[in-house]
């Protein structure tokens, strides 16, 4: 069996299609402020956002065995985690800053001019709904919430 090789008009179609089909831009319900609108990133932004956050956090297993050299079999798993706040809050404050027009603004610029652009989310939302508020962005974008919305309508 043959495959017909993808010529340059059917791939610029093919292309074309796959952005129709993501979403750019979103609103998301912001606690005590309501439903604020955020804007699809770059995908070098979003990459940096993953990175960073995984760099944040650090996960290791502990695996605790019991039986001989033959017989041997876990007997217990203990999952640890070290979290770098600061660099964790750092990332998910550019990130909402970048997705977020209304940040954005010269007249929040403005209000918040004793900081860098960084850090008005969190002078804004708090630490905690900062972080929050990044991952959610990025689960709209990357996909993970229309996966998970179609994994439930399958459900029911």
């Amino acid at each position: 069996m043959e495959k017909n090789v993808l010529g340059l008009k059917d791939f610029l179609k093919k292309a074309a299609e796959n952005e129709e089909k993501r979403v750019k831009v979103t609103h998301i319900e912001v606690e005590g402020f309501g439903l604020m609108e955020f804007v699809r990133p770059r995908e070098g932004v979003m990459l940096d956002y993953l990175e960073e956050v995984t760099d944040a956090v650090d996960i290791k297993k502990e695996k605790f065995y019991e039986g001989d050299e033959k017989n041997r079999k876990v007997s217990s798993e203990i999952e640890n985690s070290k979290v770098k706040m600061r660099s964790l809050i750092e990332a998910a404050e550019k990130f909402v800053y970048l997705c977020c027009p209304t940040l954005q603004a010269s007249e929040v610029r403005e209000q918040y001019k004793d900081m860098t652009p960084y850090e008005i989310p969190t002078a804004v939302f708090g630490h905690k709904l900062t972080i929050e508020l990044a991952d959610k962005i990025n689960n709209v974008f990357d996909g993970t919430e229309a996966r998970e919305k179609i994994k439930e309508a399958i459900k029911n």
